[in-house]
């Protein structure tokens, strides 16, 4: 008899252990899920850093900025800042369904984008520079 209670109570403590095993992996799920869920998934990486901008640099500015119209629907876009670095705006193809994206964010593969000059600027925001012809307007008549 003594060696059966020995093996209940081997038995009894397994299933305890079992449980709180159990009950904290659950906690550990429900409290982490939150911190996970508020990481938007990259619609954008950095290949290449130029000699004026970091790489913390960049994703910074590239996270915190709106850059809707930038994404073509099944390619890749990328951009060329003005002291060579490069960031590459995935497609809508290769951010999947979980973006955070408007549809209206994504332009057809065929798009043409004008010349631009990209930089960041002092306050760190994403700064778009288009250069505009002359016209003889903007010109004062030295007569």
């Amino acid at each position: 008899m003594n060696g059966g209670h020995a093996t209940y109570i081997l038995k009894n403590k397994k299933i305890r252990i079992m449980k709180n095993s159990i009950c904290l992996a659950i906690v550990v799920l429900l409290f982490s899920f939150p911190v996970f869920s508020q990481f938007k998934k990259a619609n954008f990486f950095v290949v290449k850093v130029g000699t004026k901008y970091s790489e913390p640099q960049l994703v910074k500015a590239f996270t915190n900025a709106n850059m809707c119209g930038q994404f073509l629907v099944s390619k890749s876009n990328d951009i060329t800042l003005d002291d060579g670095s490069i960031i590459r705006f995935l497609s809508k193809k290769e951010i999947g369904p979980s973006s955070s994206l408007s549809d209206d964010c994504f332009l057809p593969d065929n798009t043409k984008f004008p010349k631009v000059l990209w930089s960041i600027l002092a306050n760190g925001y994403v700064g778009k520079g288009i250069s505009v012809a002359p016209n003889k307007n903007n010109f004062k008549n030295n007569k």
